[in-house]
């Protein structure tokens, strides 16, 4: 019954989260659809300003024509004349004074242009218009008129005739005037004339890149007659930045909004496709559950339910576009189960304390386990670990007991075996290295007979010094665990107490601790220095990670440059692989070492070397810093030249730095550059190629270098 109980516990938690995810879909898909209505009311308000404003500019011009007498007399266009005078003819308002420049905009003409004095004074009535839309939004980019027979243009903002060159790429005012005439490939005259336009309606076009650079964008036009007679088209132009910004206003994580026209494509994008588009995008690439001109075809906000998600469309009125709601059904869910999942947690801790209530009363308060706490008693004594005949309840814990007294003493045999076994490897470890310290101290007479590898003897001196600490504690742990054997051993024959148990079995591991900690130092050691050793003695090509070479040669360096209380760190943050030699980079770097360490620091209380290491496009570039006193402005140029040194006679033989200049210059393809102040330190920094050249052997290098 109490299982019953629990599964019955289970389905109504299953249930209820069923019931509630179902509830939260519905709320969220409730939620988006009434937000895709509040978006859409908020494109209608602002595409509604540009309806207003490309209707009061058609009106402007038509009401010039219809009637002549309300116009601008000649007289505005001789003041205009007087206050643009020295202007090109292509453009013949260009050198307006900047506060009339505000209030007029910009005029372009073709050079054969006909008369042209009605036509401006018919554009000066809708000028009031434009300037003050455009002072009261500041989203409208351009207001413009073109002219029917492609003679003349008007502009807003005002545009310099040479920007508008540079910007269509033109090499004269015709050539940007027939650029303008095209508008992205749109032909806004094309759209709007009588042939494709007879109910002289209000026309869109698609999108298309601004030839005056603000970007992609759309054109609203009205075609303007005068009575039956076509005389051109008004239009202003909408950034689609600014119709991305208004459905990205308020986000939406899980669901995207995308504005699109019949031809399916991509006008506004809450999910960003255009925020850097030159050119223009489809739906394909943006929408998944929605086919090319599917949403033009359908019923007004119907939600439509797809094994992928659901999806509806909304008609923007005036114009051709659909605005599309698309909620994917991976996201939708995910954000169900983040909302439903506290409850089924809740439900699930729950259950388990209701479990572990039930199941801690069954098995901890029954009848006294006197015969069991006997039977346990008695084990340390007892050959025999049979268990008795008991109840079946019961026989997990005799088992447990016995099994548990069983480990006991194979582990104490183990132990015993371990030690023996240890102590054999201890001296097997010490003799090999003692017979490793020979090497390396056979290495140190080697290296320091070579003029290549000489900075190499003090680091076997120190690497020598450093195995001296870990090797003689191993011994002397060893020695001890010997000791403590022998001790034990004895005590053993008396009977074996548990109190002397734990203190040898504590004593053992302490000891093999030590000693492990002791012999992966040492071994340590001398795997960095064998590497280093290895690479400074051989100039073979291989591929390698220049953050494993510096971090070897921090190990080998650090001892020698400890002793005069320098710190030296290295860092690399990112794996750089080089094809290159390991051997000579390594020598460079332990040269310009070296020289820090002779000529760098005097009484410097805080001494700091630092190497860093990064890439740069196929660049590997190695710093060296230091904090030292630095060099004097007038050896900065001298310091790779060969026998230059400031400690003549004391010991300098000013080769250290030309061997370096050679290697990285010659055989590493690379180039080394230092930069210092006196009294601010000193940097070196080698620019290195990560693919070695291949345009000398490593033989030709050895010989250029001796």
């Amino acid at each position: 019954m109490l299982y019953g109980v629990l599964v019955l516990i289970v389905f109504i938690t299953l249930g209820n989260a069923l019931y509630l995810s179902k509830e939260v879909r519905i709320q969220e898909v409730d939620k988006l659809e009434h937000k895709a209505l509040e978006i859409m009311v908020a494109l209608n308000k602002t595409l509604s300003v540009s309806f207003d404003h490309v209707d009061k500019m058609q009106n402007g011009i038509q009401g010039a024509y219809l009637y002549p007498a309300l116009i601008p007399s000649q007289s505005a266009l001789s003041f205009l004349e007087q206050s643009t005078r020295g202007s090109v003819k292509n453009a013949p308002w260009e050198n307006l004074p900047l506060k009339m420049r505000k209030e007029l905009g910009q005029l372009y003409v073709r050079s054969n242009i006909r008369d042209y004095s009605f036509d401006l004074r018919a554009l000066l009535m809708i000028v009031p218009e434009i300037v003050s839309t455009h002072s009261q939004h500041n989203d409208f980019q351009w207001s413009y008129y073109y002219d029917g027979e492609q003679a003349l243009t008007y502009l807003y903002p005002w545009l310099s005739y040479r920007e508008l060159i540079a910007a269509t790429e033109t090499d004269n005012m015709d050539q940007a005037m027939d650029v303008i005439y095209q508008a992205g490939g749109t032909f806004p005259l094309d759209l709007v004339n009588p042939d494709e336009n007879p109910e002289r309606a209000n026309v869109w076009t698609t999108p298309y890149m601004d030839a005056g650079g603000k970007g992609m964008m759309v054109s609203l036009l009205a075609p303007v007659y005068d009575q039956e007679r076509f005389i051109g088209a008004v239009g202003t132009d909408i950034t689609l930045k600014l119709l991305d910004t208004i459905l990205t206003k308020q986000p939406i994580s899980i669901a995207r909004l995308v504005v699109i026209d019949e031809q399916g494509l991509v006008i506004a994008d809450s999910g960003g496709s255009l925020l850097s588009a030159t050119e223009v995008v489809t739906q394909e690439g943006v929408l998944r559950l929605v086919s090319e001109g599917e949403a033009h075809q359908v019923r007004h906000g119907y939600l439509h339910n797809i094994d992928k998600g659901y999806w509806s469309s909304y008609l923007l009125p005036n114009t051709p576009w659909r605005l599309v709601l698309e909620i994917s059904e991976d996201e939708l869910s995910g954000h169900i189960f983040e909302a439903v999942s506290p409850h089924l947690i809740m439900a699930t801790i729950f259950t388990a304390l209701l479990l572990f209530v039930v199941l801690y009363q069954h098995w901890h308060f029954s009848q006294p386990a006197m015969r069991l706490a006997q039977f346990v008693e008695g084990l340390p004594d007892n050959h025999n670990l049979s268990i008795p005949r008991i109840p079946e309840r019961w026989y997990y814990w005799f088992e447990r007991a016995a099994t548990t007294e069983n480990d006991r003493r194979e582990y104490l045999e183990k132990t015993k075996q371990q030690t023996i076994e240890l102590e054999h490897r201890v001296d097997e470890r010490t003799e090999e290295l003692q017979k490793a310290l020979e090497v390396l101290k056979a290495t140190q007479e080697e290296l320091v007979r070579s003029e290549k590898l000489s900075g190499l003897g003090s680091l076997v001196a120190g690497i020598a010094h450093e195995l001296n600490t870990p090797i003689g504690n191993a011994i002397v742990v060893a020695s001890s665990l010997k000791e403590f054997n022998h001790i034990f051993i004895e005590s053993t024959k008396e009977g074996i107490r548990r109190s002397a148990l734990d203190t040898y079995i504590e004593q053992s591991g302490q000891s093999a601790d030590s000693i492990e900690r002791n012999l992966q130092r040492a071994a340590e050691l001398i795997s960095s220095f064998k590497q280093v050793a290895v690479d400074q003695s051989s100039y073979q090509r291989r591929r390698f990670e220049l953050d494993e070479v510096l971090h070897e040669l921090r190990i080998t360096m650090s001892p020698s440059l400890s002793r005069s209380q320098i710190i030296l760190s290295e860092e690399c943050p990112q794996a750089i692989n080089m094809d290159s030699y390991p051997g000579p980079l390594t020598q460079i770097l332990m040269n310009l070492l070296s020289n820090a360490l002779v000529h760098a620091f005097t009484d410097h209380d805080h001494r700091t070397i630092e190497i860093k290491g990064q890439q740069i496009e196929d660049k590997a570039i190695i710093t060296v810093t230091d904090n030292g006193q630095g060099i004097a402005q007038e050896n900065l140029a001298k310091v790779f030249d060969p026998f230059f040194t400031t400690r003549l006679g004391q010991g300098g033989s000013g080769l250290g730095l030309n061997i370096v200049y050679n290697l990285v210059t010659d055989l590493l393809g690379g180039d080394i550059q230092v930069t210092s102040e006196l009294g601010q330190g000193c940097c070196f920094t080698l620019t290195l190629p990560l693919v070695a050249p291949e345009k000398q052997t490593p033989d030709t290098v050895n010989d250029s270098l001796v």
